[in-house]
């Protein structure tokens, strides 16, 4: 589980099936099992599994989805079972702003996660808004003109939010202020 995160599953399974509620994210490696299913629900759909290696970041209180499947075959259903989609290993399946779109696993090493290192190259809004859920703590960002430029970077979770931060300073010109009564750090 990464940070943030809750899996919410049974003592014991149905027979018949092998589902998990998941809000946040989380890496899988399932034993393909065909008379027991393992199902991974999330707010906007659900993750039926074949037999795979995946990964699943759906956070309740972050419209996006992300499914990327690295091994193996899962099958994406929405909770009304209405529609289904199969994908291939390699692949990877964003819900943006209304939209589901497919493509390839880019960078692997976004999922050195779950080894304990965060992998940047995105530009620093969408790291800032990682940091945040990383980190669990309040982050305000001034109106700076660097927040669009991407920035590519590899940081041990366990270095902190400030060892993150002072790299950054490196090459852009900002301060920080961090509050831990408050649980926020200020960017300026």
């Amino acid at each position: 589980l990464n940070a943030n995160s809750k899996l919410v599953y049974p003592t014991s399974f149905k027979k018949g099936i092998r589902q998990v509620e998941l809000d946040g994210e989380a890496y899988f490696d399932v034993k393909h099992n065909e008379d027991n299913p393992f199902v991974v629900g999330t707010k906007s759909m659900n993750v039926t599994v074949l037999g795979t290696e995946f990964n699943v970041s759906a956070y309740s209180d972050i419209e996006e989805l992300n499914i990327a499947l690295l091994r193996g075959s899962i099958e994406l259903n929405l909770p009304d079972r209405s529609r289904r989609y199969r994908m291939t290993a390699g692949e990877q399946v964003f819900y943006k702003k209304g939209k589901y779109v497919s493509a390839q696993i880019g960078n692997m090493d976004y999922f050195k996660w779950k080894e304990g290192l965060l992998c940047f190259n995105q530009p620093i809004h969408v790291i800032i808004d990682k940091l945040r859920l990383y980190y669990d703590v309040r982050i305000e960002v001034a109106d700076l003109p660097f927040l669009e430029e991407r920035y590519s970077g590899k940081f041990r979770v366990k270095e902190g939010i400030e060892q993150v931060l002072k790299v950054l300073q490196l090459e852009h010109k900002f301060t920080y202020v961090k509050d831990n009564e408050l649980n926020l750090i200020t960017i300026k």
